[in-house]
């Protein structure tokens, strides 16, 4: 099993040349009592917005309280000047799934709170998470988030983003499917489309084993200020 998770990840660094990059996803609202999990997360930008290779991983672990609660906490890196992996942030979430009984639709909330490196502010999150299940195994997910800055240096305005994915569950594991991402910028400071931020592309994620999972995906730049390309790897274990 480590051996199938070295190839996956070592075919995601050497077939690709190695902005933030985006190491965030499309979460579901879903929360299932007595789960908990260990995740990595790397992403790959060929090109970032200073022409060099730009690179981004994160640890988290998360854990429910019960059958609508459930915590997580985050440790990211990311490639600068001075090291390949410099302090990003911490983060600290909280899911809440408010679903009824409602066998087509899920949804909930997440509180973030994000701690970050430097002269950089830290930040306050409160998200919207939608999650839609349709006829033959097609699903799809709507999230909408906000946050602001708190601490020294901290900006004017709300920060707003939107992320929706559409996919299909093709069985052992396997879904197959599309992924959007919206950075729309601050309240204060709305700039046209390209101006913003804006990405989609394809995902795919399968069962490594009995234990372990991969997400793949890449994403493409569909507005002037975004980034070409990403390539996304994460490997999630169940504990």
């Amino acid at each position: 099993m480590i051996r199938e998770i070295g190839v996956v990840f070592t075919l995601l660094l050497f077939t690709v040349p190695i902005h933030a990059q985006n190491t965030g996803g499309v979460f579901p609202p879903m929360v299932n009592d007595g789960h908990k999990a260990f995740q990595y997360r790397g992403v790959v930008d060929p090109d970032n917005s200073v022409g060099e290779v730009g690179f981004a991983q994160r640890l988290h672990y998360e854990e429910s309280l019960d059958d609508d609660r459930m915590w997580r906490v985050i440790g990211q890196t990311r490639k600068t000047t001075d090291s390949d992996f410099d302090f990003d942030f911490m983060q600290a979430e909280l899911f809440w799934e408010f679903s009824e009984d409602d066998p087509n639709y899920r949804t909930g909330m997440r509180f973030d709170v994000r701690i970050r490196d430097g002269n950089r502010p830290n930040q306050l999150g409160v998200n919207w998470m939608n999650q839609f299940y349709f006829n033959n195994d097609w699903n799809a997910r709507a999230v909408f988030m906000t946050s602001f800055d708190v601490g020294d240096n901290a900006r004017d305005g709300w920060n707003l983003q939107s992320r929706f994915r559409l996919d299909k569950n093709l069985g052992a594991g396997h879904t197959l499917g599309v992924e959007m991402y919206n950075d729309y910028g601050r309240t204060n400071n709305i700039g046209s489309f390209d101006e913003q931020r804006h990405t989609v592309g394809p995902i795919y994620n399968m069962r490594l084993g009995s234990k372990w999972s991969a997400f793949s995906g890449v994403l493409f730049g569909i507005s002037e200020a975004a980034s070409d390309a990403e390539f996304r790897i994460w490997l999630t274990r169940p504990m």
